[in-house]
């Protein structure tokens, strides 16, 4: 794991001027957490790219950037190939002679023999630079789902790239503003739509794309080739479930690859509990990490404890008080660069710091819930799909089918109430957007020039189309997953990295593994959603490689965070000087007296406040 950086221009000739290496180094500088034990840089024909490195595979020989014996190739990589002894004795068979034992070095040569194409063969995550030293020519790519993140800034024809926001900041003459459509997205779904983000001219490189730069030449996007051996898919529910159980436990045997320490988190919920389970079969006395809070319905360490004792694992656990949150905020909201997700950055942030006392590597769960269809509004839109059969059709083999599910449903009776409120039997794009929304009365906070570009806000349209785009044209249940898919984990793995990458942590998520993801995506939704339930395929596949304690489970927490409560209390205080000191007033953002009733008022909108917080916090870091 490491962070990468440089600079293309086309336009210059001869060597890059010394400068371009000064920005280089500058903005590794600005992303030293991602890579502590070493840093360098490579010159080429108008271009200058650079790493720093965290070292997990041959910690004394892998150095980066890395260059072939010839010179020619020269790589800055962010990220781990979890197939990388595979594909060395590939190549070694056809007379590669490898200087050390790095995952780098195999993507290095797969490329410089290969080029793009060599990606339809690389597993893991992968944020990449490779410069053709000779032509100038540099080609970024990023993995499927964008579990490693790369930025790009153009001006003119030169381009500027690094792992973070933050890294780029660092170098430009004039401080980027604020993006306003990144802003309102932001804003509306606490996600993004688009490659936009909070600083004006900075984009994210799309997940699972190719930016081809080339002298004399328009930039070229397109795909990351699709994975090279596709899984069969058997037809019958059983052997489909047999091939991905198989998956699975070649996933987590790879991700495990790695010279240092490594250890899982573990909430106690299915997926981590899989993922960390395969892992205790292969790690004597695993480390697992998990993150609570002493508040009824905020603390999942009995399951997490059960899951540990089942497997052979050592726990250690954190319990974040009201001051840790408040304390962590800042900085983690500086991590972060820009606002996006939820309140549950904060004690993931939390664990990371936990996790990185004890290992390097760390795996998760993470994908398990958008792949599989794991999340609450998933039941909720099939409930509604089953109940217009019905209703409308007279057929309610939907309805019994789906019966035994429901029990997950308990204790989301406000989001329900909100849900079926609102009408029923629209189109499952609009539902899947009031589901996800989350700018319901908050232009009655903002002021201004926010509060009247909010209202104008083509909120749904913008949706709409972003979900028509994902979904692939399906417009059922299904086409709600994709959208998940898309846009909401990317979201999620923006803050798994930063809050793993913050302390140096390296982490891992086996279920995003692209055998798996080849599976699911070519599988049909009969077969993924075949039990209507929530996640009855992942479940099935598990089997009793799923500990007892995680199986008998039957509520679904989700890592929530006590805000509503403790921001009418312990940490009022904290939240009243963030949000309405002089320097919140005079920029005005937010009318003061709405603020005030929410900080006041029985029920406080916690993804509300959680918007005013970050975008505050955005600005005081970044703003002019």
């Amino acid at each position: 794991m490491c962070g990468i950086a440089g600079v293309w221009d086309p336009a210059a000739s001869g060597p890059p001027p010394e400068a371009w290496s000064h920005d280089v180094r500058t903005m590794l500088s600005a992303l030293r957490h991602r890579g502590p034990d070493g840093e360098g840089v490579a010159v080429g024909r108008g271009a200058v790219i650079g790493a720093c490195r965290l070292a997990i595979l041959d910690p004394a020989r892998g150095q980066q950037p890395m260059s072939t014996a010839d010179g020619r190739w020269s790589l800055a990589f962010n990220g781990a190939v979890v197939n990388h002894v595979e594909l060395r004795a590939e190549l070694a068979a056809n007379g590669v002679a490898f200087r050390t034992t790095c995952d780098t070095e195999v993507l290095l040569e797969l490329l410089a023999r290969e080029g793009a194409e060599g990606l339809a063969r690389v597993n893991g995550m992968f944020a990449g630079a490779l410069l053709d030293t000779e032509s100038g020519e540099l080609l970024l790519f990023r993995d499927p789902y964008g579990i490693k993140p790369l930025y790009v800034h153009r001006s003119g024809l030169r381009v500027l790239f690094a792992s973070e926001p933050k890294a780029l900041c660092s170098v430009l003459a004039d401080r980027p503003g604020l993006c306003e459509s990144a802003l309102l997205d932001y804003l509306a779904f606490q996600l993004h739509l688009d490659g936009r983000t909070f600083f004006e001219g900075i984009e994210r490189l799309a997940p699972g794309t190719l930016l081809r730069l080339r002298p004399g030449h328009e930039p070229e996007t397109r795909p990351l080739p699709t994975w090279h051996a596709p899984p069969e898919i058997p037809t019958d529910p059983a052997a489909a479930a047999d091939v991905l159980g198989a998956l699975l436990v070649d996933a987590v045997r790879d991700h495990l690859r790695a010279d240092v320490s490594i250890g899982a988190h573990l909430s106690g919920g299915m997926d981590s509990s899989l993922v960390a389970a395969h892992a205790a079969r292969s790690v004597d006395r695993l480390h697992v990490f998990t993150g609570a809070f002493d508040v009824p319905g905020f603390d999942e360490r009995a399951h997490a404890r059960a899951v540990a004792e089942e497997i052979g694992a050592h726990g250690h656990e954190i319990v974040p008080t009201p001051d840790d949150l408040a304390r962590a905020l800042p900085v983690a909201a500086r991590a972060m660069d820009e606002p996006v997700a939820g309140p549950g950055l904060l004690p993931q942030w939390c664990v990371a710091e936990l996790a990185s006392r004890h290992v390097k590597v760390a795996l998760g769960g993470q994908g398990g819930d958008e792949l599989f269809s794991g999340y609450v509004r998933h039941l909720v839109l099939r409930l509604e799909d089953a109940l217009r059969s019905a209703v409308h059709g007279g057929d309610t083999r939907s309805l019994r089918s789906l019966a035994p599910h429901l029990g997950a449903l308990d204790g989301y009776e406000p989001l329900l109430r909100r849900h079926f409120g609102d009408g029923l039997f629209q189109p499952v794009v609009e539902r899947h957007f009031r589901l996800l929304y989350r700018g319901s009365g908050l232009e009655t906070v903002l002021t201004g020039d926010v509060r009247e570009a909010f209202s104008n806000h083509a909120s749904e349209e913008r949706f709409t189309a972003a979900f028509e785009a994902a979904s692939g044209g399906g417009h059922g249940v299904g086409g709600a997953v994709r959208f998940d898919r898309r846009h909401v984990l990317p979201a999620l793995l923006q803050v798994e990295d930063r809050t793993s990458m913050a302390w140096s942590l390296e982490s891992r998520v086996p279920l995003l593994d692209r055998r798996i993801l080849s599976f699911v995506e070519r599988a049909p939704d009969t077969l993924v959603f075949g039990d209507r339930g929530l996640k009855g395929l992942l479940r099935r596949a598990a089997g009793n490689a799923l500990p007892r304690a995680a199986r008998e489970r039957q509520d679904k927490m989700g890592f929530p965070v006590p805000l509503s409560a403790w921001a009418r209390g312990p940490l009022r205080p904290f939240l009243r000087d963030l949000l309405l000191d002089g320097s919140a007033r005079a920029r005005g953002l937010f009318d003061p007296a709405a603020v005030e009733r929410i900080l006041d008022g029985e029920s406080v909108a916690a993804r509300h406040l959680w918007a005013l917080v970050n975008v505050e916090l955005w600005h005081r870091e970044h703003a002019a």
